[in-house]
């Protein structure tokens, strides 16, 4: 009599058992599957910010560097010649200094959010050289010309050191302008060929906007 009540519960119990494991399975992998699609999502929408950013420092950095190469030039030669300034054309001539304003917004955001870590082993290294490089240009246009254009500095009887030491400031800078040019690209291009078709267009579109 037992056997045959366990025999008629049993298959249905073990139906229901299988029918509620497999609902909980693919809730589960829903889940996931919503869950990556979103990470995928926040990625591709990280990486289009960092493009954009990385491709407007560039435009600016490439705005300055011929100015400040071109000061450079005029400095050292002054300097090799003996053709010292005085102090009121060295003020003038630091006035054509350009400094760079370089935006940093798309990396902050990326480590608020978590979206680095969801990133590829490879952008996220080619994005943390590039953003520790200008973090260091920027320290260094920040502090340097003011402690070289300070009052004390700015005596004919140092003037010549002033100048010295402003030729090798800006020498310093002026290459740390064309190495950062230079990762800003290969940055650039490593991010550019993650990204989807319309964030292609997109950053494209951008471009050429602001070559008009």
């Amino acid at each position: 009599m037992a056997g045959r009540n366990t025999s008629d519960w049993l298959p249905r119990v073990l139906i229901e058992s299988a029918l509620i494991v497999m609902s909980i399975l693919v809730a589960l992998g829903l889940d996931e599957w919503r869950e990556n699609r979103e990470d995928a999502e926040t990625v591709q929408q990280a990486l289009a910010n960092f493009h954009r950013e990385i491709q407007q420092n560039r435009s600016r950095l490439e705005y300055a560097k011929p100015v400040n190469e071109g000061l450079l030039n005029v400095l050292k030669g002054r300097y090799d010649d003996t053709e010292l300034l005085s102090v009121d054309e060295f003020v003038d001539m630091m006035e054509i200094y350009e400094t760079v304003n370089l935006q940093s917004t798309a990396w902050e955001t990326a480590l608020a959010t978590g979206s680095l870590a969801k990133m590829d082993y490879n952008i996220v290294s080619a994005l943390s050289l590039t953003y520790s490089l200008q973090n260091r240009y920027q320290l260094a246009t920040r502090s340097g010309m003011a402690e070289l254009t300070s009052p004390q500095n700015l005596s004919s009887e140092i003037l010549s050191l002033a100048i010295y030491n402003t030729v090798r400031y800006l020498d310093d800078i002026t290459t740390l302008e064309t190495d950062l040019d230079l990762t800003y690209g290969e940055a650039a291009d490593v991010i550019f060929s993650v990204l989807t078709d319309d964030d292609k267009s997109r950053s494209l579109q951008l471009q050429a906007d602001a070559g008009n």
